[in-house]
């Protein structure tokens, strides 16, 4: 599979959902879709400095979850903050471990780092909002302590490669499917408790 295809591939699938499928006064579909959009055009470009290669996208990214994160509430903040850290070693333990001994990876990459960081995340965190922050966070920090250890050992790294997105986006599709599903199964609940109340009230 080419590197990029599960990234843009989800992107785009999303910015369907919010151009076409939100409703059209919710508030935050425009803002959700021009998310999408620049992290779309963003994806190809990166940015250079000595001999640090980095994506522009990826530091966007970073950006923006710390500006989401420092908006929530100090206690909320504070935890996003140290879960993430914990992510961070997580994250890149993993791929160092992938380095040194590959034969334990077992799945293709990204699936089984995905899917061993989703659980993690889940277990540390119950709110959508928070799940995604420490995804996000702890991913990119890891994924910049790995390049720098990387380079202590003169081997190049570019941090933020596609692969990396590919990671990202199924990470944030997993929590943001598991969250409708959720949704479902709780509304599905009210109405079947709703027609038992109207069922007893009948006899």
């Amino acid at each position: 599979m080419m590197e990029g295809s599960i990234f843009l591939f989800c992107t785009w699938f999303i910015w369907i959902i919010t151009t076409f499928f939100l409703h059209k006064d919710n508030p935050k579909r425009t803002k959700y879709s021009m998310y999408v959009l620049i992290a779309i055009v963003l994806s190809p470009y990166k940015w250079e400095w000595h001999e640090i290669s980095c994506s522009v996208l990826l530091l966007s990214i970073l950006i923006i979850s710390f500006f989401y994160t420092g908006r929530l509430r100090w206690k909320t903040a504070i935890y996003i903050i140290v879960s993430s850290f914990f992510m961070m070693l997580a994250y890149t333990t993993y791929e160092l471990m992938a380095i040194i001994d590959p034969i334990w990876v077992f799945l293709p990459d990204p699936w089984l780092k995905v899917s061993i960081l989703f659980v993690l995340v889940i277990l540390l965190h119950k709110n959508i909002v928070c799940q995604i922050l420490t995804l996000l966070i702890g991913s990119i920090t890891g994924e910049i302590l790995l390049s720098s250890i990387l380079r202590n050992y003169q081997m190049e790294y570019y941090i933020g490669s596609m692969t990396f997105f590919d990671f990202l986006m199924l990470g944030v599709v997993g929590f943001l499917s598991l969250f409708y599903i959720r949704m479902t199964l709780v509304k599905w609940e009210q109405h079947v408790f709703m027609i038992e109340k109207e069922r007893q009230k009948n006899i």
